[in-house]
């Protein structure tokens, strides 16, 4: 089976999540001494445990940043310290700042979320000319994962990788099931470029950046290596080093290659959690905010108040309170963003080593600040399958050429197999746990007796044959 990626500190935040009291009003005022002690101890606790070199965090609360510190180091290299401008490139959170710009333009009229992609990229293979912008961004356009297909440090990278795809980039049709697909993000990028009529990095930097005060904030890195730059680093203790070179192209910028500073991002939340207005001064569109805070599909498995996917964003709720979060990972950096749009708040988390999220301290500051309960324990074991009942599961599943899945029963239970072995034990209706913690789910389209698809790590295979 060949690696595939996924943006962990997602992964994390998808056990099932239920709902609990109604939300509380917008919190005011600045943080108590004892608030601001216990998140920078939890920051610094969980830097020394990871090993990253430095860190950015902002808070903000009823609007307004509340805090905003940074710690470590810019680089093992040379110890400069990380300042709140320090730029961090920010992985797949790049995805809800394509999303926003994409509803920016649908609620000025220039695009429509429901219309084909072929409407405006004309260049694009049929099949997938049919899929749909909101499919794109909810990932439930059956688009393929995949590494991109082209080189590129040049603005046309991205147009020339997308035009050379076939049809064989759709693993399943559009709008029938949730599967993170990265490629689906860069064809939703070309559209922007399409629109707007220029490439993507120059239009995120004229439609989002500029307007909300994001000077430095880029998607170029030779743009981002001038400014007050955070190197990305990965390995542990002695072999922690540099990662050189700094992963460079074009035609990835749309799902997960952006840069910007804790100062920067905690002016977005607090423009996005105020709905888009700055002041008095309306610098995003009241329509494209709340689309933006809306989710759009169950993620499979998921119950009525589960997780829930929107756009570049995992919709929850935690004791009554709306949560929509989402994190990054870029070789040799990480980030988690978490909005409270209800509670007008936001955690914003930036770190220089790659796949720290710093998932603890986003959950020391939720309870601090926000109030929120701790994530819950994993779900109980059901009872074992029969025989009978795993014959609805049982076959191969196959996402693409990427990774394939088969699933049998050894007479005591279900195993899937992979590069290795996995018994399965139920944990819900079509829902299952294997012994390192990872989750599985099947899932089931009407009138059919057996499993469709099988869906793990925000990855779904479809099955093969019967």
């Amino acid at each position: 089976m060949r690696q595939v990626f996924r943006t962990g500190a997602l992964v994390l935040l998808l056990a099932t999540l239920r709902a609990g009291a109604a939300a509380k009003e917008p919190e005011r005022g600045p943080l108590t001494p004892e608030q601001e002690a216990a998140i920078t101890r939890a920051v610094e606790d969980e830097l020394r445990e990871s090993g990253a070199p430095g860190a950015a965090v902002a808070v903000v609360r009823g609007g307004e940043t509340v805090y905003l510190r940074a710690f470590g180091v810019r680089s093992s290299e040379e110890r400069t310290p990380v300042t709140p401008d320090t730029l961090f490139r920010l992985g797949s959170t790049t995805k809800m700042l394509t999303s926003l710009v994409a509803l920016d333009a649908a609620a000025q009229g220039r695009l429509g979320l429901d219309v084909p992609v072929r409407t405006y990229v004309k260049d694009v293979h049929p099949a997938l000319g049919k899929v749909t912008l909101r499919q794109l961004l909810s990932h439930t356009a059956g688009m393929r994962e995949a590494s991109p297909s082209v080189q590129s440090k040049d603005d046309e990278g991205l147009g020339r990788m997308v035009r050379g795809w076939k049809g064989d980039y759709l693993f399943a049709p559009p709008g029938d099931v949730f599967s993170y697909s990265g490629p689906g993000y860069w064809l939703a990028g070309l559209v922007l470029e399409r629109v707007h009529g220029k490439p993507y990095a120059d239009t995120m930097r004229e439609v989002l950046f500029q307007p909300l005060g994001m000077a430095r904030s880029t998607l170029r890195p030779l743009e981002a290596i001038t400014s007050d730059f955070a190197q990305g680093h990965e390995g542990d203790g002695s072999e922690l080093k540099v990662v050189r070179p700094m992963a460079e192209n074009t035609a990835m910028y749309p799902a997960g290659s952006a840069f910007s500073s804790a100062r920067e991002l905690e002016r977005f939340a607090s423009v996005l959690v105020r709905g888009g207005l700055d002041g008095e001064r309306r610098v995003l569109p009241e329509a494209a905010v709340r689309d933006f805070f809306t989710a759009q599909v169950p993620l499979p498995g998921a119950g009525p108040e589960d997780a829930r996917y929107g756009f570049g964003l995992v919709r929850m709720r935690l004791d009554g309170t709306e949560v929509f979060e989402h994190g990054g990972v870029r070789r040799g950096y990480g980030s988690h963003f978490r909005f409270l749009p209800e509670r007008q708040g936001a955690v914003l988390l930036l770190t220089n080593k790659n796949g720290v999220t710093l998932r603890k301290s986003l959950d020391v500051i939720s309870r601090t600040v926000f109030g929120l309960p701790d994530p819950p324990a994993p779900l109980p074991d059901d009872p074992p399958l029969t025989a009978a009942e795993a014959e609805r599961y049982t076959g191969t599943y196959a996402h693409a050429d990427l990774v394939r899945f088969a699933v049998s029963w050894d007479g005591k239970r279900l195993v899937v197999t992979t590069d290795g072995a996995k018994p399965l034990q139920r944990t819900r209706q079509d829902g299952f746990r294997s012994e390192d913690g990872q989750e599985w789910v099947f899932v089931f389209k009407p009138g059919q007796p057996k499993a469709r698809y099988l869906h793990t790590d925000l990855l779904t295979a479809a099955r093969t044959g019967r």
